[in-house]
């Protein structure tokens, strides 16, 4: 049954027989159905706690207990931020701008300095087979090849080869022989 509370306000009761004059009244909730919507509510908070802890962490130049409002102003700058960002690359030559100055760059050899990786850019006008030459490189020198990976992009590739133990005094010759075979 609904029980009576004098200093609550009714949404669906009004004056009851018996209540003091200028008070009304209003049906609670059983017990065990108020603590169930007490733990719901907490949950809630939690969740909603947790997330914006979560974006806070996402957001650069943001304090650790940062309030909820400052959060959220930042998240919408930082998204507008990156909006803009996202404009500026996507507009009509600046990435056809950034393929024709790589293009126009020779081939690139690089190795590591403990030489068991080496990395060369190919340009767009290389001529055909050049891949298997740089592999080729490696078997006349008896370095052991562990992997080799090839990207390609716009016409370009790279290629990274990762070799056995180098000799310092072998890795000067493989990039050079790398160089004149993809020249």
């Amino acid at each position: 049954m609904a029980a009576e509370h004098p200093l609550a306000l009714s949404l669906a009761g009004g004056r009851t027989k018996g209540s003091p004059a200028g008070t009304t009244t209003v049906a609670l909730a059983p017990p065990e159905q108020r603590q169930a919507m007490v733990e719901i509510e907490r949950a809630r908070r939690r969740h909603m706690s947790r997330l914006y802890a979560e974006l806070g962490a996402l957001l650069p130049d943001l304090p650790p207990r940062a309030p909820k409002a400052r959060i959220l102003e930042e998240a919408i700058a930082y998204v507008g931020a990156l909006r803009g960002t996202v404009a500026k690359l996507e507009a009509p030559g600046a990435v056809e701008g950034a393929g024709r100055r790589t293009a126009a760059v020779a081939a690139e050899v690089l190795a590591a300095e403990k030489a068991s990786c080496f990395a060369a850019r190919l340009p767009a006008a290389r001529r055909p087979g050049a891949l298997t030459r740089v592999l080729e490189v490696f078997r006349r020198y008896g370095v052991p090849v562990l992997a080799a990976t090839v990207t390609s992009n716009a016409g370009e590739a790279a290629v990274t080869v990762t070799t056995g133990a180098v000799a310092p005094s072998v890795v000067e010759g493989i990039k050079a022989d790398i160089s004149r075979s993809i020249a």
